[in-house]
């Protein structure tokens, strides 16, 4: 089984911008969009929700959703400490950018809960098809914590190969989603569900960027990396685009997740 290279080429959008960090835990999307949405539904953040707060910094208005059944307390205070160590040791090293990084990484846990209150909120639930005690569906997520059907949700997404279980609750939602932003793990072993996935949202959306993850490999058989980053928006919200011109990775909003290994290239033929 191959991948479905050609569903994958992006349409050209012109308003691109990279949001969150600017390796692992970025993602581009189209700037003006952002200003069109009232809920930005966050599913999976670890201890990095940059992305979520540099949104709501240009939409203040918008309430953000953040969903990880790995963020508590626990889980906060054990990140605080290991942050504040990793940040003391690169400092008397004197290697700065690491110590920027574990120190960005130490601020993220201390103001977790003052970020994730108010009209924020923050469900320590594990995404899945169906809803438990544990799990929690997309489509009760949207149904019960994105506000009223009148409001444009934009989904963003890095919940480690559960993103495949959540297709048809996604395409259900299709007309309140405005974009999605996502991850996808493991295309070697799940191709078939990726491909589904990806002729599934054709249908209501346009791919308009797509990234390769260095931090997974570059897998042969498949011809494509393992894992993927890519952009959709809904397609009542562009007219007939174009393919895209840009070669991929795109100079500029494009860098290595892993900035010690060459960023993987992106052909769709």
């Amino acid at each position: 089984m191959k991948i479905k290279k050609k569903e994958l080429h992006p349409k050209h959008s012109a308003d691109l911008i990279r949001m969150g960090n600017q390796f692992d835990g970025g993602y581009v999307i189209p700037k003006t969009h952002i200003k069109d949405t009232n809920v930005l539904l966050s599913l999976g953040i670890n201890d990095d929700w940059r992305f979520d707060k540099e949104f709501q910094a240009l939409n203040p208005d918008c309430r953000v959703v953040g969903v990880d059944y790995t963020v508590g307390l626990n889980f906060i205070v054990r990140k605080t400490l290991q942050n504040s160590v990793k940040s003391l040791i690169n400092t008397l090293l004197l290697r700065h950018d690491k110590r920027q990084k574990y120190w960005t990484r130490l601020l993220n846990c201390v103001f977790f809960y003052s970020f994730f209150r108010g009209k924020n909120s923050h469900l320590q639930r594990r995404v899945s098809e169906t809803s438990g005690q544990l799990d929690i569906s997309l489509d009760e997520l949207i149904e019960h914590h994105c506000g009223d059907h009148q409001d444009t949700v934009f989904l963003k997404m890095d919940i480690e190969g559960a993103e495949y279980q959540i297709i048809k609750d996604l395409c259900k939602h299709a007309n309140r989603i405005n974009v999605v932003a996502a991850e996808f793990h493991h295309l070697d072993t799940k191709t078939t569900q990726f491909n589904d996935f990806i002729t599934a949202m054709s249908e209501y959306f346009h791919v308009v960027h797509i990234h390769g993850n260095n931090y997974g490999k570059y897998v042969d058989a498949i011809d494509f990396p393992e894992t993927v980053e890519i952009t959709f928006i809904n397609k009542s919200l562009m007219s007939d685009p174009a393919p895209s011109q840009h070669s991929y990775p795109v100079e500029g909003l494009d860098f290595p997740n892993n900035p010690k290994k060459p960023d993987y290239n992106i052909a769709f033929k």
